[in-house]
């Protein structure tokens, strides 16, 4: 029996482990802020979108400095 596979490259290192993973965060960052803000249109005022933008997007930006830092 053979143990779980792994998709991660045998050469991966710890800081493509970290850009792998702020990319990947970034996408789904702008996808789901895409369709909150048809959302946020489609609803109408008031408009909230921006704070969801703002806080994510500070995490999104911390989350950068970590991962390209390295």
């Amino acid at each position: 029996m053979t143990g779980p596979v792994s998709t991660r490259p045998p050469f991966a290192t710890p800081a493509d482990e970290a850009r792998r993973g702020l990319v990947h965060h970034a996408i789904v960052f702008g996808v789901v802020v895409f369709l909150l803000a048809l959302l946020n249109v489609y609803v109408g005022k008031p408009y909230w979108v921006e704070w969801v933008f703002l806080g994510w997007g500070a995490g999104l930006a911390l989350h950068a400095w970590l991962a390209l830092r390295r």
